[in-house]
């Protein structure tokens, strides 16, 4: 059975508040301690509690996805293994863009193709609609705010240029050491250092 395509992921990759929120949960090892001390220091710097709750929650769900040792290469802030530790996180929290990663940027990749357009989300997202019945309701703005989304995450990710050039990715051995096989193949392409 095929899992369900959510296509709700119009948050930014939110790089800086998951290294704050890591380095919290790195301290205390207990996620109901990290959320009351970004809510009563308002750590991410937000202006309503409802700001806060949502993106406390949506940071949480992408950490749990990742092991303590991830978790800890997040916390010590290095910008590239942060960028694909959270590309990583995205992946595996929104099976659409982990599909798209394994089958899109993964396939240009491999026959050295210089980038990723709007054309090949929208060839995805039609050859997926035949197996997820879930992408036939999805109407065409949010069609379009999912693709926006998809492709602002990969540019802050530091996988595409603003020009939507593919960059090439190096692994850190710190990535390398705490990452399994599955979870590097979300980094297509990556050249161990």
């Amino acid at each position: 059975m095929s899992r369900i395509y959510k296509i709700g992921f119009t948050r930014p990759a939110l790089l800086q508040e998951t290294v704050l929120e890591a380095r919290l949960y790195d301290a205390c090892k207990d996620w109901q301690e990290v959320g009351q001390r970004v809510r009563s220091d308002n750590i991410l710097q937000t202006r309503t509690v409802r700001s806060i709750n949502i993106i406390l929650g949506e940071i949480q769900k992408r950490l749990s996805l990742l092991n303590e040792q991830q978790i800890q290469v997040v916390a010590d802030d290095d910008a590239r293994d942060v960028r694909q530790l959270v590309w990583i996180a995205l992946c595996k929290q929104y099976p659409f863009i982990g599909d798209f990663t394994l089958e899109v940027l993964a396939d240009a990749v491999l026959h050295h193709r210089l980038a990723i357009t709007y054309d090949d989300y929208g060839h995805f997202f039609n050859t997926k609609a035949d197996w997820h019945p879930e992408l036939d309701s999805v109407s065409e703005k949010t069609r379009s705010n999912g693709r926006q989304a998809l492709f602002q995450m990969m540019r802050q990710c530091d996988l595409l240029t603003d020009a939507n050039q593919i960059v090439p990715q190096m692994l850190s051995s710190a990535i390398q050491n705490c990452s399994s096989e599955q979870d590097l193949a979300f980094i297509p392409g990556a050249i161990p250092l």
